[in-house]
């Protein structure tokens, strides 16, 4: 955050000419709202309501940079920042569109962390329910999670007093703490805020495990290159087993954040779907037109059928093609994703057809899949197949694709050699610039 301001001199001397003129600016104007106000049990749903907003924003920046240097956006406009992340250079802190996405990052984790907070008195003194705070502790998590999969450090402050950054190998204790407020958050939380955190939880457990797998010098796990690093989704499995028991089998549940012009609108979408900076990538789907703003057929086939998947035909759909359309946190496909991947690391290959075939027939009307055929990569075990691309196709635009990619060892075609994606696998996004020249505690980054 900028610690200081510069006041032009002319415009104070025109201030001060002017409180001398009748008191002017002297004036109760309706409209302004000072920090007292916001603390009162009064704009205590209106906070968290804010919270949220501000977690929704963050969410839409950040992850584009991870899914830029992924396979699931790639760059067409005319930006080079976008194209360094789309050659697989993520750890640069003065790259523009990182660092434009930084503030919101600082301004979501301290309005979450706030709302919680000022709740917190309101509902000890009686003032408020349970339920509000509960409220304010998902959103709380949410934005911690965020966090936790996609920085590789981060600064937590608190307005003008300069936080320490926490350092890339305690990173995995964001995502903890994310645990804990969904936790809380299950508890006290009415119906469908406990059932949307017992979700959220279940995504933060595995990430906890992805996170190990990925930060090999941290965790002391090695790297992945295939299914196996001894993955522990512990928890996880059980909360996806208690969602999909909760929403039903082929009910295609999501729980995600929504845009709308009456609130905030995704920078995301805005430069997919109308600057044309970036878009799907032509292998999820086929674009075209100036800035290749126009998505046409998708082109990710089902490697079992040869069919385009339907999985990401309705992914695509939910991008729209404004700046005001939503995006998914978790849903029951991730809980049989989870479910599944745990089968297969147990070598349960039945619970594994089981789950997958609940994404392949229930949700989406496909042809079954049954393990042991023909593989239809070379040199790569069928359920291995089933796995990647049924996680993939899946779980679109929802923040987890890069570290997928890491730890299974798998590049896209545009990285290149002296790139942070190829010679750092497990990198994610820097502290940037805008923080360290405002943060005395941050290295000088440049």
């Amino acid at each position: 955050m900028i610690k200081s301001r510069n006041v032009s001199a002319i415009a104070l001397l025109g201030a001060l000419s002017l409180s001398g003129c009748g008191d002017l600016l002297d004036v109760n104007n309706p409209n302004n709202l000072v920090e007292e106000s916001v603390q009162l049990p009064a704009a205590a749903e209106g906070l968290v309501n804010g919270a949220l907003r501000s977690v929704s924003s963050a969410a839409s920046n950040v992850w584009q940079g991870p899914a830029v240097v992924s396979d699931e956006l790639y760059w067409t406009g005319s930006r080079d920042a976008w194209g360094q992340l789309d050659q697989g250079f993520i750890g640069d802190p003065l790259n523009e569109f990182t660092d434009g996405a930084f503030p919101s990052l600082g301004q979501a984790t301290w309005m979450a962390d706030y709302a919680v907070s000022v709740v917190e008195g309101h509902v000890g003194s009686g003032d408020a329910p349970a339920s509000l705070l509960a409220r304010a502790k998902l959103y709380r998590g949410m934005i911690n999670l965020i966090v936790g999969e996609s920085q590789e450090d981060y600064v937590f402050s608190d307005k003008q007093s300069s936080g320490t950054p926490i350092g890339s190998g305690n990173m995995r204790s964001v995502i903890e703490s994310a645990i804990a407020d969904f936790t809380d958050a299950m508890a006290n939380g009415d119906a469908d805020v406990a059932l949307a955190a017992q979700a959220m939880r279940a995504r933060a457990y595995m990430s906890a495990a992805i996170w190990d797998a990925i930060n090999p010098s941290a965790s002391g796990c090695a790297l992945d290159t295939g299914v196996g690093c001894a993955l522990d989704f512990g928890s996880a499995v059980a909360d996806a087993g208690a969602i999909v028991g909760e929403v039903g089998v082929g009910s295609d549940w999501m729980f995600k954040v929504n845009f709308s012009s009456a609130s905030t609108g995704s920078g995301q979408h805005g430069n997919v779907n109308q600057r044309g900076e970036n878009q799907w990538d032509q292998s999820l789907v086929a674009s075209s037109g100036p800035g290749a703003t126009a998505r046409g057929a998708v082109t990710l086939l089902d490697p079992y059928s040869g069919v385009p998947d339907p999985a990401v035909a309705k992914a695509e759909e939910q991008y729209g093609d404004d700046s005001f359309s939503s995006l998914t946190m978790a849903s029951e496909r991730l809980m049989h994703l989870i479910l599944a991947e745990d089968a297969l690391n147990a070598g349960d290959v039945a619970g594994f057809e089981t789950h997958i075939n609940h994404i392949r027939v229930d949700i989406d009307g496909m042809a079954a899949y049954t393990a042991g055929g023909a593989s239809p990569v070379a040199g790569v075990a069928d359920v291995v197949v089933a796995l990647s691309h049924t996680r993939r196709a899946n779980t679109l635009m929802q923040g987890l694709r890069l570290q997928d990619m890491y730890r299974w060892g798998l590049a896209d075609s545009r990285w290149q050699a002296a790139s942070q994606a190829v010679t750092s696998p497990g990198m994610m996004l820097p502290i940037t610039v805008v923080e360290c020249r405002a943060n005395e505690n941050v290295p000088d980054c440049g």
